[in-house]
């Protein structure tokens, strides 16, 4: 509006308008493209600049750039004349000479020139070009559409406003929208040239091994795109920037330590892309949490399971027991067993530690330990802030007693299964370690678990990854269903799945999905539970002796095919685990080998019964095998056996575990060998 005021000014100095003729229908209208001046008079003359326009307040001249001319006295002659250049230019030399023709281009140095005797070519700097079409006299409007479009599909399409290093300014059929940049990609010739796109993200996990978990995967992920990492620790969070080697700024990622619930809770107020939880969520959860409501989980969540941990007893290292029941550790929590000697340790008075009710340890052992027994944590419980203090005051303690997460005192511990790319020597001597079932790790003992069934369970690798530990627990990744994260947060976290994103995990205290493989010489717990449990005998103790020799010469493998209650589907973290097997499968799993899928039951029902049962579900597994595999695996590569509830790995007293014995187990033998009889 200054500029125009400005132009208002120039009247009294400006000369040579050109008349208009017929003053009789020289009225005009002048309004500003702001709409914010207007002027009606008549129009006295006009020249390239300026409209002379006699008005009530006296002769003015308006700037042509600045206003729209409306009215019968507009000079709409002009207007045609533009409209109808045909691109005719005339070429005139110092000398006199000229070259008329139509102008096909001029770079800059020469002149193209279409003539009546052809095409010439003549060097700029000795002519001078007249017409419409000559180069400075073709005024281009400036194509300012552009088209962003984001990850999901969506597209918003208009004139580019405005690009500030952030955020698009578009101006739509809508109105001006407001578009961050790092969700879009702009197509149009009127984009900016933003360089590489920042990914600003934050990931909300738990604190400690969630941290470390995230902070090792990123130095990974970086190095293997040879990128530079810089951490940055604050009072509470721990910052990344992360750049090409160009020095380009490629991510700005942000921790935010928080329980399960403040997680969830930053995902929905966008304060985090991801939240890292310990524990799954319920649409009821969800409902809870943030007042919405919510029918299905997929409808406001996607999600992954992304590792394992577990819950364990944890002891003074001197204290010699060896295991405890899960009543037995509800008792001694909730305050109503009060010394060892009334679960056969020593006469000496038991002390809780733990942590308070705002804590994730809190929130899972009420809900998997104490609630599900009516109990509470009794008020004699010494309460620390951090795990931290509570694990030095164990130490410290002969009478100490907890249960937490194993992986607070397992950073760094090898996985004590094995893989199929080992040694045969490195397979024996990581065998050998398994056989600790009671590992002393910073002062405290950690001791197996027994469940309703008397079946004993310690919280090694493999019996955590088939989830036969009663008290595993599954870490989740979150992120908002149908969000527009940038491409860079989405890839970290699916890299975070990958082999080298468990390896993360690992070196975290927590344990990674991929595919171990176990000998049956090493599954003595489970076998000892079943001799011990008494429910093997008659057509039962046949069943399991068959079961034993089937098996005795293989080796199975971590994934174990589960199934939704009541249906033929795979649960969520069984296809996951199918797909790590097709992975194996692919790489060469099968060579020399032949696969043994041996299905299992619970206890409801009649035994012949349930052994159909379980054959005909492991029938099930193997037909999407060998749909999946076609041309790589054929029905004579597969074994299928059924052995009802025999061997059971839960109580079948409890819906947790029955559908823990409703299951699949895949087992490699070699193609030569055969079972023991």
């Amino acid at each position: 509006m200054k500029q125009f005021l400005k132009a208002l000014a120039l009247a009294s100095t400006l000369l040579g308008l050109n008349s208009a003729a017929n003053a009789q229908d020289n009225t005009v209208v002048l309004r500003s493209f702001d709409q914010n001046f207007e002027v009606t008079g008549e129009l006295l003359g006009f020249d390239d600049e300026f409209f002379n326009i006699r008005t009530a307040i006296g002769d003015l001249n308006v700037g042509r750039e600045f206003v729209d001319c409306s009215g019968p006295g507009c000079p709409g002659a002009a207007v045609a004349a533009v409209a109808e250049d045909d691109g005719t230019v005339t070429l005139a030399a110092d000398d006199g000479t000229e070259f008329t023709g139509t102008l096909l281009d001029f770079d800059g140095s020469n002149y193209i020139l279409q003539t009546s005797i052809g095409v010439l070519t003549i060097r700029g700097e000795f002519v001078q070009c007249s017409g419409l079409s000559c180069p400075g006299n073709i005024i281009e409007t400036e194509n300012l559409m552009v088209v962003l479009t984001s990850g999901d599909g969506n597209s918003f399409e208009g004139d580019l406003v405005e690009y500030d290093g952030t955020n698009y300014i578009l101006e739509t059929s809508l109105g001006l929208l407001t578009i961050r940049g790092e969700f879009v990609q702009c197509s149009g010739d009127a984009c900016p040239d933003t360089g590489p796109q920042v990914a600003t993200f934050n990931v909300a996990a738990p604190a400690g091994v969630g941290e470390l978990f995230i902070n090792d995967a990123l130095n990974r992920f970086t190095d293997e795109k040879s990128q530079n990492i810089t951490r940055s620790i604050g009072d509470t969070e721990i910052h990344y920037l992360i750049g090409d080697q160009s020095g380009n700024q490629l991510a700005d990622i942000t921790i935010l330590p928080a329980n399960d619930v403040a997680s969830i809770r930053a995902l929905f107020s966008y304060e985090a892309a991801f939240a890292l939880t310990r524990e799954a969520f319920t649409a009821e959860d969800i409902a809870s949490v943030t007042n919405m409501e919510v029918q299905e989980i997929t409808d406001v969540l996607d999600f992954q399971i992304i590792a394992l941990d577990a819950l364990v007893p944890q002891l003074h290292i001197s204290n010699p027991l060896r295991s405890l029941s899960i009543d037995q550790i509800a008792s001694i929590l909730a305050g109503n067993t009060t010394n060892w000697s009334q679960v056969g340790g020593a006469d000496l008075p038991i002390t809780v530690h733990f942590l308070d009710d705002s804590s994730n340890l809190a929130r899972m052992v009420n809900r998997d330990v104490l609630a599900p027994r009516g109990f509470r944590l009794g008020t004699s419980a010494v309460l620390h802030d951090n795990r931290e203090d509570m694990s030095l005051a164990i130490a410290d303690d002969p009478s100490s007693f907890t249960l937490s997460f194993r992986s607070d005192t397992h950073h760094g511990v090898e996985n004590p299964a094995f893989d199929l790319k080992y040694s045969e020597s490195s397979n024996a001597a990581l065998l050998a370690s398994q056989l600790s079932t009671s590992p002393d790790v910073h002062g405290v003992r950690i001791i197996g678990i027994r469940d309703s069934s008397n079946n004993f369970s310690s919280a090694h690798a493999f019996s955590m990854q088939t989830e036969e530990y009663p008290l595993t627990q599954r870490w989740f990744l979150y992120s908002l269903a149908n969000n527009d994260n940038a491409d860079y947060a989405n890839t970290f976290a699916a890299y975070l799945s990958s082999d080298e994103g468990q390896n993360a995990a690992e070196t975290a205290g927590l344990i990674g999905l991929a595919i171990t493989v176990q000998p049956l010489a090493n599954q003595g717990e489970r076998l000892l539970s079943t001799v011990l449990s008494g429910t093997v005998n008659g057509a039962a103790l046949r069943t399991y002796q068959s079961y034993i020799a089937e098996v005795s010469t293989g080796y199975r493998l971590s994934a174990t095919m589960r199934f939704l209650t009541g249906t033929s589907d795979l649960d969520a973290r069984s296809k996951r685990d199918w797909q790590r097997v097709a992975q194996l499968i692919s790489g060469g799993l099968m060579n020399e080998n032949n696969l043994v899928l041996v299905g299992f039951t619970d206890s409801v029902g009649g035994f012949s019964a349930n052994v159909n049962l379980s054959r005909s579900r492991a029938e099930f597994v193997k037909s999407i095998i060998l749909q999946e595999n076609a041309g790589v695996l054929f029905s004579e590569d597969i074994s299928v056996l059924g052995f009802g509830p025999v061997a059971a790995v839960g109580p079948n007293a409890t819906a947790d575990g029955r559908r823990l014995n409703r299951r699949v187990e895949i087992w490699i033998r070699g193609k030569n060998e055969v079972p023991l009889r």
